[in-house]
């Protein structure tokens, strides 16, 4: 239904890992698959999150690769003229060892992170025979991060987005220019009346002597990345929930339209309840644990194949409703099968006679349901399995 999603330092406003979108999107979408650069390796490991991320890889859930580049944007004073360019860097080791292979910058950034090197050590034994270690393109970040700057309302709002991201108040943010002026070789310099002297006194300690033009754009880098990246897996993309805002910018110009892949999920949860909340949501906030999820993912095979079989346009309540109703599973039961189930089980019989009964089902009547082939059925997954994880029930 989903088809396949990317995902990239998935974190949140508050610069903490969002476990709970990284875990939704292994219920929803066809394949997942994790990009993990130097940042997203430190976000995973101050969440302690490895081991969880460890296991989804081992069950198959997602696949993961290790890339250490970063994207960019470099500025150069030519006499006294400020020249910016964006650009994806790699950093290939240390001073003592500036020429490291993937897999053994990986090793070193996990032992440098970690304050328990015996698990990091057996962490990167495991991560290295379940992950790949491409490098990744820059998908033409240069010439494209710049152009979605040259217009001026992507450049005006992500100017602003920033100023904000440095603690300046929304009131004391004013300016009434901000051009980008192209150059050769995807160059360019930036022309603005913000008043930086001014708003200096709200900026971070460790920021406050060089902020400047050069604080205005980073994010457009980290966000066109993001797209190209998606762009070539042809897949969705779950990230930095910061850059969410420019990320729909670009989609805006680029395409018309905003691009949101929570309104499919949304919709299921709806199928339980309008005050459900969602996995992303039990999950962050520490109801549900990424162990209880992958609990849950051992009982979804049937509920997803059903879910990527879907038409992208279709409404999944309907289908799911549809579904429910459908009782020709029933008249295929040979006649054993069927006087098997009349006599131990007459809960299993009142979903099909009567569709969207409450059914309460004991053991026994369960392992009945399912040996006939029901649990199949999206509802009994969605109804049962992941109502019982957002409810606390199971």
């Amino acid at each position: 239904m989903l088809g396949n999603c990317i995902i990239r330092n998935p974190s949140m406003k508050n610069g903490k890992l969002d476990k709970g979108s990284l875990c939704e999107s292994l219920l929803f979408f066809e394949k997942t698959h994790l990009i993990i650069d130097n940042a997203t390796l430190g976000t995973l490991i101050n969440a302690d999150f490895l081991d969880d991320l460890i296991a989804m890889l081992k069950a198959g859930y997602m696949s993961a690769n290790f890339s250490p580049q970063s994207p960019a944007l470099h500025t150069n004073n030519i006499n006294g003229l400020r020249e910016h360019f964006f650009t994806v860097i790699k950093l290939g080791g240390d001073q003592k060892h500036p020429n490291m292979r993937n897999p053994e910058l990986l090793e070193s950034q996990l032992l440098r992170l970690s304050d328990n090197k015996d698990r990091a050590k057996k962490q990167y034994r495991q991560l290295a025979k379940l992950i790949t270690f491409e490098d990744i393109a820059d998908h033409n970040l240069p010439r494209l991060a710049r152009d979605d700057i040259a217009d001026p309302l992507i450049a005006k709002e992500v100017a602003r987005l920033a100023i904000r991201g440095f603690g300046v108040p929304e009131e004391e943010i004013a300016f009434s220019k901000i051009d980008v002026l192209p150059l050769n070789d995807n160059k360019f310099v930036i022309t603005t009346d913000i008043d930086f002297d001014k708003i200096r006194k709200y900026v971070p300690e460790d920021e406050k002597a060089t902020f400047g033009q050069n604080h205005l754009f980073p994010a457009i880098s980290d966000a066109r990345f993001d797209i190209g990246i998606a762009a070539t897996h042809n897949a969705a993309f779950v990230g930095n929930e910061k850059n969410e805002a420019i990320l729909n910018l670009i989609f805006q110009r680029i395409l018309g339209a905003r691009f949101n892949a929570k309104n499919a999920p949304r919709k299921i949860y709806d199928f339980i309840s309008v005050a459900t909340p969602s996995v992303r949501e039990v999950i962050n906030s520490g109801e549900r644990s990424p162990t209880d999820f992958i609990k849950l993912m051992e009982n979804s095979d049937s509920f997803r194949r059903w879910l990527n079989r879907q038409n992208p346009s279709a409404d999944l309540v309907t289908e799911m409703l549809r579904e429910k109703s459908n009782t020709g599973w029933l008249e295929t039961l040979p006649a054993k099968t069927m006087r098997f189930g009349l006599f131990t089980g007459l809960g299993m019989l009142a979903e099909p006679f009567a569709p969207g009964a409450s059914v309460a089902f004991d053991a026994a009547d369960t392992f009945i349901f399912e040996r006939l082939g029901v649990s199949w059925r999206p509802h009994y997954f969605v109804e049962n399995n992941l109502r019982g994880f957002l409810e606390k029930n199971i």
